[in-house]
């Protein structure tokens, strides 16, 4: 059991020997100890004391006792766990290290490229299962999956506490089962933005491994893909990503569920709000209309007054103008 704080299996016997007993002699442990001599016991004894597990008794013969292991392995946990963040960051030292000396004697090892859409996937949801601060993306149509697993692992990752942040061109908002999905993923935690259009498809994970999808059939199923591991390549997609994120403008933040209701104009309508999302993103009256299944009429109604109420000239300055104002 305490064999990943550095104690053989004899020297856990002696510890426990001594948690659950008198301070004992030398002698009395050995007696207890058969199988290990009485140098090998008197070097147990040594260590444990060392490690500040054990401690002399006062007085004559010899006597050891346990230290409360509420003190004494706790501080050999927080050491060894010091001793593992260290080794951590050995770790990533290294592996940069070895990384760059095979993209020197190995260079296509930094770009492979992976072919059907059943390979492409499960790259994808292994990438983002691994990844351990940040996932980037760009999404836009023609769409490339015929499940739910992007999904699935993208909720598995915001329920992992994972930051998540994507930038989708307006085109998706158009869509209604796409716009569906990304509101709930927005409820959920994931930080979204639109812009009029994306440079490319694109899921980079902890900035060290992406993909972007090459080619794309009529019907938006991908056949190839690259995976482009750690390099200055990845160094360059995180300054794209970050060059639209900062132009972009954020969709469907404060509709979760979690969210406090409109704090600054508490009259405001969940379906205003709503609304203003999609005139802020820039989507056409066809798309607005099929995401909030209302009359044409209606939404030119529902226009005018937000546009009156925000003293804004058009729908976009509405949209812009409720962003400013935090009304979304």
């Amino acid at each position: 059991m305490l064999e990943s704080v550095g104690l053989d299996e004899a020297s856990e016997r002696v510890y426990r020997m001594l948690v659950v007993q008198p301070p004992l002699t030398l002698q009395e442990v050995a007696d207890h100890v058969s199988d290990v001599s009485a140098a090998g016991v008197r070097r147990i004894l040594e260590t444990l004391t060392e490690a500040g597990l054990a401690e002399l008794a006062p007085g004559r013969p010899l006597r050891w006792s346990a230290v409360d292991p509420r003190l004494g392995l706790a501080a050999m946990i927080r050491t060894r766990r010091a001793e593992l963040d260290r080794t951590t960051a050995a770790l990533e030292t290294y592996a940069a290290d070895f990384h760059e000396r095979m993209l020197r004697t190995d260079p296509h090892r930094l770009v492979e490229v992976i072919e059907g859409p059943i390979a492409i996937t499960a790259h994808l949801t292994e990438l983002m299962a691994g990844a351990q601060q940040e996932v980037l993306a760009f999404d836009t149509p023609p769409y490339v999956t015929v499940d739910h697993t992007a999904s699935s692992a993208e909720q598995d990752l915001l329920g992992r506490g994972i930051s998540v942040r994507a930038v989708y061109s307006t085109e998706v908002l158009a869509i209604p089962d796409r716009a569906d999905r990304l509101r709930s993923l927005v409820s959920l935690g994931e930080q979204a933005r639109v812009a009029p259009r994306v440079p490319l498809k694109m899921v980079l994970v902890d900035d060290r491994e992406a993909v972007i999808p090459l080619t794309a059939s009529a019907e938006g199923i991908r056949t190839s893909a690259a995976l482009v591991r750690r390099s200055r390549l990845c160094d360059a997609l995180r300054e794209l990503f970050e060059a639209h994120w900062a132009q972009a403008v954020p969709v469907f933040s404060g509709t979760g569920g979690t969210t406090t209701a409109n704090e600054g104009h508490p009259d405001l309508l969940p379906a205003d709000r709503s609304l203003l999302h999609l005139l802020n993103a820039g989507l056409k009256d066809e798309a607005i209309l099929r995401q909030l299944g209302i009359s044409e009429r209606t939404l030119r109604r529902r226009i005018n007054e937000l546009t009156a109420r925000l003293g804004a000239t058009s729908r976009f300055q509405a949209g812009a103008q409720a962003v400013r104002r935090g009304w979304l």
